[in-house]
């Protein structure tokens, strides 16, 4: 599988090298992952899946785990989706604001978009101006709230494996969101169990994990089919444990 998936690569670079830079990632990823089972597969998908942070790790794990459909297939980008925020609380506050304060201390320094207000970092929108930054989360935002409208049910899913939750602050998450829309779970992913959550709307995951590479998104994402480390491992064990609630 790797020789066959790594020459596959190489044939759709070669054949696609001539196209402008701004078509040339999305023709390329259309051709090394579309598939017709998995692009019928999603078309019959009765529910959305939106990520809330902390960082992008919801976003790379449900679509390493192919339950979340790529840019491919037509799945749209949502604001929390490619960013860090370090409190949240302001996710909560920018929820229930419904985005009106999202843009609220954003300025460039050291080379990256970041919020102090916020607590937010950006690092996959450094080469963007100021107008393509707003331009840009404007439509996920915009993405966010249209699927809020939808007749699908909606797993919110937010992770943190890097500080420990707090049991009101998620109380408080579901509550924003319940405001907002009323066919929902939300799924929370961390390394411990909040206790006395008494709501069958909001489901725990835990999973002991950590990221520790830089290149962790690559070695997720494992897209030769070759690795078997710890981050492939996590995603195993989460889609082992996450895919029969998908269904109810």
């Amino acid at each position: 599988m790797f020789y066959y998936l790594k020459l596959k690569k190489i044939l759709i670079k070669l054949i696609t090298f001539w196209l402008p830079k701004k078509y040339r990632k999305n023709t390329r990823n259309f051709l090394f992952y579309f598939s017709l089972k998995n692009f019928l597969k999603f078309k019959k998908q009765n529910y959305h899946i939106i990520p809330l942070g902390n960082n992008c790790l919801p976003r790379v794990l449900m679509t390493t785990i192919n339950l979340k459909p790529r840019k491919i297939y037509g799945e749209k980008t949502y604001p929390f989706d490619l960013c860090l925020f370090q409190d949240i609380t302001k996710i909560i506050e920018i929820i229930e604001n419904d985005f009106n304060n999202f843009f609220d201390g954003l300025e460039y320094k050291n080379n990256k978009w970041i919020n102090e207000y916020t607590k937010s970092y950006y690092p996959h929108d450094n080469m963007l101006t100021l107008n393509e930054f707003k331009k840009r989360y404007k439509k996920r935002i915009i993405n966010f709230k249209n699927t809020l409208n939808s007749n699908k049910k909606i797993y919110f899913i937010y992770s943190n494996f890097e500080k420990k939750l707090l049991k009101q602050d998620i109380l408080n998450l579901f509550n924003v969101l319940q405001t907002k829309t009323n066919n929902f779970k939300l799924i929370i992913i961390s390394n411990y169990q909040l206790e006395n959550i008494n709501n069958e709307n909001i489901i725990q995951i835990t999973e002991n994990f950590k990221i520790q590479h830089n290149n962790w998104v690559e070695l997720m994402t494992n897209e030769y089919k070759n690795q078997n480390n710890d981050y492939t491992k996590f995603a195993e064990n989460i889609y082992k444990k996450i895919i029969n609630y998908l269904t109810c």
